[in-house]
């Protein structure tokens, strides 16, 4: 297991929907074809906190050293880039529509067990969601552009306060 997270934000700046569209993409598109199906990865994920500012990119069941997964993680914000010149912008943003979907598709789900649903609601209060602003969420993940992205790789590119974290047997931390 690899992981590695740093601030993007400020805690009380601006955070648009589109960096949850934007870390979709990263997990189904980067994260999947570079970290999975290429390295072999079991599991290889984009997460962002739209609460406290932090992206984490991180593994699960990862045959490959901490070095090398690190180095791939690395390469994340210079894909995004790339893509925003090419496979972004083709047929009518068809990419960011899709990441865009799937992100909703994420965030709606399926329907809670009550026990779940009771969680939910229970962290919603404690975080001041309210339906309107979920509604305004989604409204801003719809208007997710190319530019979006740019921005986060920018900004994951010069991410603050990095952290790692590697469960690794001794011998994969020895040859780091």
């Amino acid at each position: 297991y690899v992981a590695e997270g740093g601030r993007l934000y400020d805690v009380g700046d601006p955070v648009s929907a589109s960096v949850s569209v934007v870390s979709h993409y990263l997990t189904t598109g980067y994260m999947w074809d570079v970290i999975r199906a290429k390295n072999g990865a079991y599991g290889a994920y984009s997460q962002f906190s739209s609460h406290d500012g932090i992206a984490t990119l991180f593994t699960y069941r990862d045959p490959n050293t901490p070095e090398d997964t690190l180095d791939a993680f690395h390469g994340a914000a210079s894909t995004i880039l790339e893509d925003a010149k090419s496979s972004l912008i083709r047929d009518d943003n068809a990419a960011i529509t899709t990441a865009i979907i799937g992100t909703i598709g994420g965030l709606d789900g399926s329907a809670l067990s009550a026990n779940d649903a009771g969680w939910v609601s229970l962290v919603r209060y404690l975080r001041g969601e309210s339906a309107l602003s979920r509604q305004r969420w989604r409204k801003e993940m719809l208007e997710t552009s190319v530019d979006d992205f740019v921005d986060y790789a920018k900004r994951l590119k010069s991410w603050k306060t990095p952290s790692i974290a590697i469960v690794a047997s001794q011998s994969a931390l020895n040859d780091m």
